[in-house]
Parts: C-alpha cells; sequence; structure tokens
C-alpha cells in the first residue's frame, strides 16, 4: 500500500490552516457612516429618555427643510406680508423673546406660553445657528418646548422674516382673527369723540384764555 509522503502531509495541512484559506476567512461586516450614525444617535436616544430640552434640539436637529416643504401654513408665512398680515407684523413692533447660539430650551419654551397669555402675536428674535439655518426648525423646537410648558398645542407660525431672523408667533386662532381685521385693535377714536362736546368747548375756552 503506497502511503502519502510525510512533506505532502505537512503541505497539506498548512493549507487548510492558513488564514488565506476561504474556510477560514471571515469576512467583517462593513458599516456605513449612516448606519455609525443611528447607533450613536439612538444609543444617546437610549440614555437620555427624559431631558425634555434636548430631546427638543434633537427633533429639530433631526428635522429637514424638505418635512416643510408641502406644509401649507410655512409657505404662506414665508411668502412676503400684505393687508391684515402686514399690520399685525407691524403692530407687534420688536421681538418679545431671543434665542441666541445655545438653542432652545425648556426656560424659552415657558417664556413664550406667557408671553401668548398676554398677547395675540409675538415676535422672536433667532439666531439659527443652532437649527441648521432654518428659521421652521427653530418654529418647531420652540413651540414644542411651549407645548411641554403648558401652551395651547394650536399655536401659530404667523410669519417668518428671514432677512431680520425673526418669527411671529400666534396664540391658537390668531391667524384667523388676524385675517378677518379683528387684530390689530383699531386706534383710539380722537380725543374729541372721547370728551365730546363739553371737552370740546372747555378746551376752546382754554385757547381763548391764553
Amino acid at each position: 500500500m503506497h502511503r502519502p509522503q510525510p512533506s505532502l502531509l505537512l503541505l497539506a495541512a498548512a493549507l487548510l490552516l492558513s488564514p488565506q484559506s476561504s474556510a477560514f476567512v471571515v469576512q467583517a461586516p462593513q458599516t456605513t457612516p449612516k448606519a455609525i450614525h443611528q447607533q450613536q444617535r439612538q444609543s444617546i436616544i437610549n440614555t437620555r429618555p427624559t431631558d425634555r430640552k434636548w430631546s427638543a434640539a434633537i427633533h429639530s436637529s433631526s428635522a429637514s427643510s424638505d418635512d416643510f416643504a408641502d406644509d401649507g401654513a410655512a409657505g404662506a408665512a414665508l411668502a412676503p406680508l400684505s393687508g391684515n398680515r402686514q399690520k399685525a407684523w407691524q403692530h407687534a413692533r420688536k421681538p418679545l423673546l431671543r434665542l441666541g447660539g445655545q438653542g432652545a430650551k425648556l426656560s424659552h419654551g415657558n417664556s413664550l406660553r406667557e408671553l401668548l397669555d398676554q398677547h395675540t402675536v409675538v415676535k422672536v428674535k433667532v439666531n439659527p445657528g443652532p437649527f441648521g439655518g432654518s428659521l421652521l426648525r427653530a418654529f418647531e423646537a420652540l413651540k414644542a418646548l411651549a407645548v411641554e410648558s403648558g401652551a395651547d398645542e394650536g399655536l401659530e407660525l404667523v410669519h417668518v422674516r428671514t432677512s431680520e431672523n425673526v418669527i411671529m408667533f400666534g396664540r391658537a386662532g390668531a391667524l384667523a382673527v388676524i385675517d378677518a381685521g379683528e387684530f390689530p385693535p383699531p386706534p383710539p377714536p380722537p380725543r374729541e369723540e372721547v370728551d365730546g362736546e363739553e371737552g370740546r368747548a372747555r378746551r376752546i375756552r382754554e385757547e381763548e384764555s391764553e
């Protein structure tokens, strides 16, 4: 009986144990940058599930401008102002709330809630940097924080002026009131109409005595 030579046995064993042998090659799973980002983001979400300020920031940072592409309200808010909406914009003379480089915090949401309890519309000056340069993202983030603080979920986006980085928020139903011409309120009547004939006569006597 012919026996294989020891050298041939050693050669065969070496080939079987070689790392290049297909039987021993284990292909490492390829991880794309997108998959890495999703894993990291999910890991952070799992470790901080109760941080309201942080969750709103994640919501705004993960939003895309495409999310608002089909939103008619957003389109109307970005359109040039005219008519009653222009009057409402002019009536609210200056921003009553500001968001800086740190983004939106729960305290900002609470402040907006309090302001909308006192005013029909409120202007907010925004640094758009923390929101990816998008004032629409800033609106969504601040609205979420205001609702977390107890504001009505129906608070509205009245107008966005990108040239000034200003957002005008409205309390629930504000747009209907504005478009109906019920806001801003009419200017006070002239003094003569308030005082009546007696007041007018008194002013005439005062002028004649001077």
